[in-house]
């Protein structure tokens, strides 16, 4: 016949095969979380180049990380050359816009006080030159006219009077039989004198034809064509002359402003020589890098803080730690030892090089609110022993008295066990090979270790499961 065990009992003994028994004792119990942490100071001096024009800063020595430093120091020099040679260029452009504001200045007074009388000479030659073709048109062309032919007509009349007095000088000596030679001699000159005004007859009347067909319209296609240029240039000048007294009044300002911006840029520049060479602004530390919000910035940024690296304008590259600055612990912690301190909690620290000094220390600043890690930032003060020689920079470790009970009933976090209705419960032994589970109010937790405030009673016997 065979006997069963039942599945309630066969369970029980294979838990307590395998679990633990604590008989459960007061003991002292403290909440003590380790915060790794750096020593840093809360006034530091950030160093940037601060150049408003020149933006190519190459390093050409630099003091090494961590050197210390007294106010006035060298910490690092840029390479120059360059920037030398910019500035001078940005000198002589300075020069040449103050030459060419003169040109222009002068220019535009210039042109101020001529063009107005260009423009009245432009007007009065087009007055004259109308004046002159109506005058040409109404008056003058006629007269020409009427000269010539009254210039023709005389001389037919006196080449007349010469022909009729050589007649009447023949008739009057040929009565005579015989002719004197005073007489052949008067005859003789009259002859000459009507073959001259026949000549001057003939020239009179060429004159007289070049007058009317060729000269007087020469003139009048002349001064036709000087009216219209006139009017022609008038018009022009009246257009163009304000124009070019307007655009050399914009070529001035225009002057002027490049003038004014060359001396700024100029300035800029000059003003920029300064940060060549950065000098230490106190005694301190010299640290590639910058401090954040408690933490020590490095990154690709700092590797090129070397000499033939670059470093950007307007930005922090280093920074210099005041040497009679107080230093202060900056730490970093998750959320879950956040919950567990508070501002003037005290605890004891140490530092990475010598462990075995400690010093007291306490917390001065706890942030409510997580950094963009997650994690949450603790400033700690600190009373640092004379023997120990402090530095920025240096790595510490800080023990925080959070909680603190000289006489605490202490069980393993896994004895206890979770009920459905948000409480908790441990395993009690009654006697061999027997069991109760129990209600408990758990306090604090401490690593693997839970201290418990009520439902358990010292010298009771704690089951742990999977001991």
């Amino acid at each position: 016949m065979k006997h069963c065990i039942p599945t309630t009992l066969l369970f029980c003994l294979l838990t307590s095969a395998h679990a633990e028994k604590l008989v459960v004792k007061e003991e002292k119990f403290s909440i003590r979380p380790a915060l790794d942490g750096t020593l840093l100071s809360d006034k530091t001096i950030p160093l940037a180049v601060d150049a408003k024009e020149w933006s190519l800063f190459t390093i050409l020595e630099i003091l090494p990380h961590g050197s210390l430093v007294k106010k006035g120091d060298v910490l690092l020099r840029f390479d120059a050359e360059d920037f030398e040679k910019k500035l001078r260029d940005a000198g002589s452009a300075v020069d040449a816009g103050q030459l060419a504001l003169a040109n222009a200045e002068d220019d535009f007074k210039a042109a101020e006080k001529y063009l107005p009388l260009q423009l009245q000479a432009a007007i009065s030659k087009d007055e004259e030159a109308g004046e002159e073709w109506e005058y040409f048109q109404k008056t003058s062309r006629d007269s020409a006219i009427k000269e010539a032919e009254l210039a023709l007509k005389q001389v037919e009349l006196r080449a007349d009077s010469e022909r009729e007095e050589l007649v009447q000088l023949e008739k009057m000596y040929k009565a005579d039989d015989l002719t004197e030679n005073t007489e052949e001699i008067i005859l003789k000159r009259q002859r000459e004198m009507v073959k001259a005004m026949a000549v001057n007859l003939e020239l009179a009347k060429l004159a007289h034809a070049r007058t009317l067909g060729t000269t007087l319209p020469r003139l009048a296609l002349k001064l036709e064509r000087d009216a219209q240029n006139a009017s022609i240039a008038r018009r022009e000048s009246e257009q163009s002359l304000p124009r070019s007294l307007k655009l050399k009044r914009i070529a001035l300002e225009q002057a002027r402003v490049d003038n004014k911006r060359q001396n700024e840029n100029w300035g800029k520049l000059k003003a920029d020589q300064q940060w060549f060479v950065i000098k230490a602004p106190a005694d301190g530390y010299f640290f590639h890098g910058t401090i954040q919000e408690g933490r020590w910035i490095t990154g690709d940024a700092v590797k090129t803080l070397i000499p033939g690296g670059a470093v950007a304008t307007k930005r922090p590259f280093a920074t210099l730690i005041p040497a009679d600055v107080p230093l202060v612990m900056e730490a970093f912690v998750e959320e879950k030892v956040q919950a567990q301190l508070k501002t003037d909690l005290c605890g004891f620290a140490s530092s990475a090089g010598r462990p075995e000094i400690s010093f007291p220390v306490k917390i001065e600043k706890l942030a409510a609110a997580p950094g963009i890690d997650g994690r949450y930032r603790v400033t700690l003060s600190a009373k640092y022993p004379a023997d120990l020689a402090l530095a920025p920079g240096m790595s510490t470790t800080a023990h925080i008295i959070c909680y603190q009970e000289d006489a605490a009933l202490i069980v393993p976090a896994k004895a206890l066990h979770a009920t459905d209705d948000g409480g908790w419960e441990l395993e009690i032994e009654q006697s061999e090979n027997k069991t109760s589970r129990v209600a408990v109010k758990r306090g604090r937790t401490s690593g693997d270790k839970v201290e418990i405030l009520s439902g358990l009673a010292k010298d009771q016997v704690v089951i742990t499961p999977g001991a």
